[in-house]
């Protein structure tokens, strides 16, 4: 994790990125995606330069995205892969380099005093020994260099017959290192047609391959470009929408050396904006496209194309006939050109097709794919506790679920398809696979349609079975298509996994926008549905750190649940105040935020939040899947429905043995156990109930790992000043390590 207040101060340094506004209602397009790394200015700064090695590919060369062939540069010394070529220093003086070498550049002295002179006159000035100094620059690789006179960097201080001293200076040049890594090619194949070829063909991971950010793409995943960096964060925030170079998407080294009367082709398939939201159209804004000439070693423009509204993919095609570009150790290269601040200005690439023997006239794409992942095969939900789903399986799963498909073919196609699940990690057979239960043989040339596939319902009638898990559930599903011939097999399979833990879910996991309201006072509220009774102890919520006019982290809220929003019946709502709080370490990954006490809820309830102050805080927002009915806020007058169509990233969490998303199982007879204050900075003060047992603290993070351990004393005062910002729970154990009694709390600063 990173600090919230060193990102925010970066992300406050720009304007705000432009919102879809329907009256209080904003739908604000991405700010970040943290992809695990550290950001811009925070990366590290070590002088370590890993140097990735390529397989190279052959023509024909194709790519659908919906396999990530990306090579993802996060290559550390002591990986079974690295291996150390090479060490540079930055000073040397006759070929000899050591650690303390440190130099001016302006000449020092020896400065001789005569103390016994009442005057205490200087009797001499010798400059020190000049040193001939081999200076390189480690900033290119290999590094170049150049000499220089230096000279140590102090000055010696000799009173006659009393003492030398040495006056330190601070110095020009001090000694640096560069260690060079070797990073090893990936070995891993992939399927192309009936040939393996090598895995990873675009040589970094700048552009974000995905699944749910166009809008109906010609197959399951695209790669997308934006001004979001490798590491999910912005290029640039030091001005006002920072415009200039953003994505890249460069090839592995591809052989082409081929006569041009080989007639080679390279086609594509592109899409301005998607689901961004950015309508925001300026004339610089563009994609382009250029081609390495390996002779020349240069790259050469050869297409562009300027940002408009969201379209339809198009596809393009190119001739490649200059000889300077028929040669072994050809590269092809993708660059967006943008807003730098953003998910902003958006192309999502799709379909890349490099080959011989083509013509202008060759966009027959001969593949049938799906179109969009499945998240869930329950009724509405994408999850729900697994206590709740153990007494009543049948009611909670879908009829059937709803998936597109595309033939690309100009000809029609036998199609058919089925799907399997198991227990997600379970080496044995599926236990559950249904096929043939539907297909599409005609008139589907060209076209996108939609398959209907029977789960609880028709001749497999599959329910989850919670007898094969205990507290909580992980279920693989996959599902399968067939046809014959099919270019791409990747896209032929879609696979997902549900849990059914103590949550209750909508969205599929994946945030495409940011939702707030920016007004004191103003609610919103989401509707679930429970069947009997069940306790409520938290809220999870996904907050995109979207830029904004205030520090999204100011704002103030309220959680609150509700029996009824007309007439609107609050049922409970926390006394103290919560901001939100962002997480580094992956994409949409939630955060947890804690009633004040557990509650019970039944039947229909409403969860959500009041603000108390008017910055807009940007919850997570999916757009795949549409529970506008499920969304309601409140400004003025009565409750309303949202004006966006798709989820809110907002979880309601139930009491339940097992918390998968802690890692911490729950205490079988817990006791009242009481920490604050809670967010806590510095000290955190325990004291439990009946504590004559006791006799240890524990502190586990998110994982499950224990971070802190410490004897138990009541009113003990836990230091966490040095614990990374975030959610972790705080046990009382006795002397057998069995759990007393724990809560969570929220390291915040």
């Amino acid at each position: 994790m990173r600090s919230n207040s060193l990102f925010i101060t970066l992300l406050l340094l720009a304007n705000a990125a432009q919102a879809q506004v329907l009256g209080p209602e904003e739908l604000g397009p991405l700010h970040a995606r943290p992809m695990g790394e550290a950001p811009g200015e925070l990366r590290s700064t070590l002088n370590e330069l890993f140097i990735y090695q390529y397989l190279p590919q052959e023509v024909p060369v194709e790519d659908d995205f919906s396999t990530d062939r990306t090579r993802h540069l996060t290559a550390q010394a002591g990986d079974a892969d690295v291996s150390l070529t090479n060490t540079y220093y930055h000073l040397e003086v006759g070929g000899v380099s050591t650690a303390d070498m440190a130099y001016s550049t302006d000449t020092t002295y020896r400065y001789t005093f005569d103390v016994s002179d009442p005057d205490t006159v200087i009797k001499d000035t010798i400059p020190n020994p000049v040193v001939v100094l081999t200076v390189y620059d480690l900033g290119v690789n290999p590094p170049t260099s150049t000499v220089v006179d230096a000279w140590l960097p102090f000055n010696i201080i000799d009173t006659l017959g009393v003492s030398i001293t040495n006056e330190q200076l601070t110095p020009d040049l001090v000694q640096d290192s560069l260690f060079v890594y070797a990073v090893a090619a990936d070995a891993r194949t992939y399927q192309q047609g009936l040939t393996q070829v090598p895995l990873v063909l675009w040589e970094s991971d700048h552009a974000y391959v995905n699944r749910t950010y166009a809008v109906d793409p010609p197959t399951i995943g695209i790669a997308t470009f934006d001004g979001l960096d490798r590491t999910g964060f912005p290029y640039d925030v030091s001005t006002a929408l920072p415009y200039g170079e953003c994505d890249r998407l460069t090839s592995v080294p591809i052989d082409l050396q081929y006569p041009a009367g080989d007639s080679v082709y390279l086609s594509f398939m592109v899409q301005p904006q998607g689901l961004s939201g950015d309508d925001q159209i300026q004339v610089q804004d563009s994609l382009v496209l250029d081609l390495y000439a390996p002779n020349d070693d240069e790259w050469v423009q050869v297409w562009s194309s300027e940002y408009t509204s969201v379209q339809p993919f198009r596809q393009v095609m190119l001739p490649i006939t200059e000889t300077r570009f028929l040669q072994q150790g050809f590269r092809m290269r993708w660059r967006n050109y943008g807003t730098r601040s953003g998910a902003l200005d958006q192309w999502h690439l799709d379909y890349v097709r490099l080959g011989r023997n083509r013509s202008f006239d060759d966009t027959v794409l001969v593949d049938v794919a799906f179109v969009m992942p499945e998240a869930s095969l329950l009724e509405t939900y994408t999850s729900v506790p697994f206590a709740k789903f153990s007494a009543s399986p049948s009611s909670y799963m879908a009829q059937d679920v709803e998936l597109t498909m595309k033939n690309l073919d100009v000809n029609d196609k036998f199609i058919t398809w089925g799907y399997f699940a198991d227990i997600d990690g379970d080496p044995a057979p599926p236990f559950e696979e249904c096929e043939n239960y539907g297909n599409n043989i005609s008139n589907n040339a060209e076209t996108t349609f939609t398959t209907t596939h029977p789960i609880a319902a028709g001749a497999c009638g599959f329910t989850y079975d919670p007898a094969l898990s205990t507290d909580a559930a992980f279920w693989r599903n996959t599902f399968w298509l067939d046809a014959t011939p099919n270019v791409i097999p990747y896209n032929d399979t879609m696979s997902f996994v549900q849990e059914l833990s103590n949550y209750y879910s909508y969205d599929d996991g994946s945030a495409e926008a940011g939702y707030s309201l920016n007004q004191q006072g103003a609610k919103v509220a989401v509707r679930f549905d429970t069947q009997g009774s069940d306790s409520l102890r938290a809220v999870r919520m996904y907050f995109d750190p979207i830029f904004s006019e205030n520090d999204p982290t100011d704002g103030n809220f309220l959680i609150t649940v509700w029996t009824s929003l007309s007439p609107e019946v609050i049922q409970f709502q926390n006394v103290s105040f919560t901001s939100p709080t962002y997480r580094y370490d992956g994409p949409n990954k939630f955060v947890e935020f804690a009633l004040d006490s557990t509650i019970a809820v039944q039947g229909t309830f409403y969860v959500g939040w009041t603000q108390t102050n008017a910055i807009k805080m940007n919850v997570g927002f999916d757009k795949n899947r549409n529970n506008q009915d499920k969304i309601y806020y409140k400004v003025s007058g009565p409750f309303a429905n949202t004006g966006f169509e798709g989820s809110l990233m907002l979880r309601p969490v139930m009491v339940s043995a097992v918390d998968p998303w802690a890692s911490v199982p729950e205490p079988e007879e817990e006791r009242t156990l009481e920490v604050f204050p809670n967010p806590v900075g510095d000290l955190l003060n325990v004291r439990l109930q009946d504590d004559g047992a006791a006799t240890g603290v524990e502190l586990l993070d998110a994982m499950g790992r224990v971070v802190r351990r410490e004897g138990y004393r009541s009113g003990l005062a836990v230091g966490v000043s040095d614990l990374a910002p975030g959610l972790y729970v705080v046990r009382v154990v006795d002397a057998q390590g069995m759990a007393l009694g724990q809560q969570r709390i929220l390291v915040q600063r």
